[in-house]
């Protein structure tokens, strides 16, 4: 089984919904990516929900297109206190 990726979108945590709360540590966190890899849409597999994604890509299109900032991935959850 592969493993999930963390939503890439930093501001994810930034969401005060049910699900990104967590118990344990009582404070918000990034999820894991909702979409299965090997879709046709691969970029979705770095994001836990549509509106996320189109959050992070509308922020970001225009150095994604000009090529003017690496972006690193995100490999731990991000919490928010």
């Amino acid at each position: 089984m592969s493993e999930k990726n963390i939503c890439q979108n930093p501001k994810c945590c930034d969401n005060n919904t049910k699900d990104r709360w967590n118990k344990k540590i009582e404070r918000y966190q990034s999820r894991k990516a909702y979409f299965k890899q090997g879709r046709r849409n691969a970029i979705l597999e770095y994001f836990c929900t549509t509106r996320c994604a189109s959050r992070w890509l509308s922020d970001n299109i225009d150095s994604i297109f000009e090529h003017r900032q690496s972006f690193t991935k995100i490999l731990e959850k991000k919490i928010r206190a």
